[in-house]
């Protein structure tokens, strides 16, 4: 559960970033929560080019762990 939070909490993140880091949260919350229920992980080139290295390898685990839990 906890990863399922943290990646809506990265998603909801990048939508701010990719919306010039304004409106409101809550709806960057409920939008990354119901792209990542349908499984759709687009990310756009702004948001990985700005984000820091850390930051980066932290979504593409969380990425490749999304992944991995619809697999089983």
């Amino acid at each position: 559960m906890d990863e399922d939070l943290e990646a809506i909490r990265l998603r909801a993140y990048e939508i701010w970033e990719s919306e010039g880091r304004t409106g409101n949260p809550t709806e960057h919350w409920l939008r990354a929560q119901q792209e990542l229920r349908q499984g759709a992980r687009t990310r756009s080139e702004a948001t990985v080019q700005e984000a820091t290295p850390a930051d980066a390898v932290r979504a593409a685990e969380t990425a490749d762990a999304g992944t991995a839990d619809s697999s089983d």
